[in-house]
């Protein structure tokens, strides 16, 4: 029975070729199948930690938020949005490493107004000796009056005023929160293409989380206690000016200790400044940890990405070299691969309240591979400890 099947599906003399290019094809479709259903899938039914009890709904929450440059959009715009939150023992830590005295002292007005719930606290800046992300984060961690910390930037603004109130809901029986962080919508084409490519690769160290294998989470949208900052002696990597939000995370987060949240009102929006042109290089910059990750990180995210070059290199071979009855086997997996695809990103989108965006997804299911190996062949030319 084999045979007669075989000798449908292969023209003479290409056998060997075309059953390598058959069981290449088949075994990486399994592959994708299993990476969508039972590794990306748990993302759209698993439950955000649930509002806490009565004693535990008044623990405090620090919101630290380093400034690097004078931003009067940040200052005017999306840091009355963090003020507002709901929550009530509540503080933004700002810590000012611009040295511009107007920001100064629009922060500090800024302090009368909101007592509190604004903290502000400042370093020199030096050229000669340039205060990375880490110690403007240190400083901010110490200058918080509560335990339970949550870190952004001021390129991001919460989606909700209940955002701090949900990110809080995490730390009542964990001591790290995971949460997600989207892009805000622009007009153009590019501007979908890479909020899909940003929400793709937010799935991807989300999932893990949900399974109980967290590794990474992103800068944007992350809390910890402090107790486990200290008790791990601060930030590690300290030659890098990056890396607070997954090899420090990959040193302190477990299955027990870490929880990610996800829905509209957890999730924060970080302005897009451009398109391509100012994507790819920050993509090519938040990716240059991973040479340092652990080959079982490394392994868990780069299987998906390399069954799916090699499913749709082997379905090119089938179609450019065997016969229409193989071309038909293939066909019909790519487009089962696709539906099946669709329709989990499609309930995911859900999950993290992101709108419009499945049309840019096929796209980027296509070229994501490609694009991730050039990432990865330009990493191996830069020198180690470049971003310090």
């Amino acid at each position: 029975m084999k045979e007669v099947i075989f000798k449908a599906l292969l023209p003479e003399g290409c056998e060997l070729l075309g059953m390598v290019a058959l069981a290449v094809l088949c075994a990486t479709f399994v592959v994708q199948l299993c990476y969508y259903i039972f590794v990306y899938g748990r993302i759209k039914p698993h439950r955000n930690p649930s509002a806490p009890a009565e004693d535990r709904a008044e623990e405090g929450l620090s919101v630290i938020i380093p400034l690097y440059k004078s931003d009067h959009g940040f200052l005017n715009e999306r840091l009355p949005l963090f003020l507002n939150q709901r929550k009530a023992k509540y503080e933004v830590v700002v810590v000012n490493v611009t040295g511009d005295v107007e920001v100064a002292e629009q922060l500090n007005l800024m302090c009368i107004t909101a007592g509190d719930r604004l903290t502000t606290t400042k370093l020199a800046a030096d050229p000669l000796f340039p205060i990375s992300t880490k110690m403007a984060i240190n400083v901010g961690i110490k200058a918080a009056r509560y335990e339970n910390l949550l870190f952004t930037i001021p390129d991001c603004a919460p989606r909700s005023n209940r955002w701090a109130d949900m990110m809080a809901r995490g730390f009542v029986d964990h001591d790290i929160v995971l949460g997600y962080a989207s892009l805000a919508p622009r007009k153009g084409f590019w501007n979908g293409v890479i909020r899909c490519a940003n929400m793709a690769q937010s799935v991807r160290w989300l999932s893990f989380a949900v399974r109980q294998r967290p590794h990474r989470g992103t800068l944007c949208n992350l809390g910890l206690k402090k107790s486990v900052y200290f008790g791990a002696r601060g930030f590690n990597h300290l030659n890098l000016n990056m890396g607070e939000d997954d090899l420090f995370v990959m040193t302190i987060a477990n299955k027990k200790n870490t929880i990610a949240t996800m829905g509209g009102s957890a999730t924060i929006d970080r302005m897009a400044w451009g398109g391509l042109e100012w994507w790819l290089p920050l993509r090519m910059k938040l990716s240059y940890p991973f040479r340092f990750y652990p080959f079982r990180v490394k392994l868990g995210t780069g299987l998906e990405l390399w069954s799916r070059a090699i499913f749709f290199l082997a379905a090119i071979v089938v179609a450019l070299f065997l016969p229409l009855q193989a071309k038909i086997v293939a066909a019909t997996l790519v487009v089962l691969r696709l539906l099946l695809v669709m329709w989990e990103m499609k309930r995911i989108a859900r999950r993290l309240s992101e709108k419009g965006l499945l049309w840019a997804y096929p796209l980027y299911d296509l070229v994501a591979p490609a694009v991730e190996a050039g990432l990865a062949i330009r990493r191996r030319f830069v020198p180690k400890y470049m971003w310090r």
